[in-house]
């Protein structure tokens, strides 16, 4: 299963994804899928008025055990990105992990 996190992106179309628009519905995502994560998709950013980031999504993971094979991290936050593709490499060794950069279009 593929999961994709974002406050304003949609994932890839005709690629699979299941995906969620805030922290709360990724983590009942995350729950339901734990033992088939292909990828997980994460932004940063998700949104002015969330208390939450794509960064606690990795902490989540990390002290659930959940380990999907393959971390994007496709946020445009440059401190935000390089902070959880850090975090990713140290915690999830076992995982692929790539960063791409989507733009948002306004």
């Amino acid at each position: 299963m593929k999961l994709y996190l974002d406050d304003y992106r949609r994932p890839p179309r005709g690629e699979g994804y299941a995906s969620a628009d805030n922290y709360a519905d990724f983590l009942a995502l995350l729950d339901q899928y734990r033992s088939c994560l292909e990828l997980v998709d994460l932004d940063y950013d998700l949104g002015w008025d969330s208390r939450f980031t794509g960064f606690d999504a990795l902490k989540y993971m990390k002290r659930h055990d959940i380990r999907p094979q393959h971390i994007n991290i496709h946020s445009t936050h440059i401190t935000g990105r390089d902070l959880m593709m850090r975090y990713a490499a140290a915690n999830f060794p076992d995982a692929l992990l790539t960063g791409t950069v989507t733009r948002r279009n306004y």
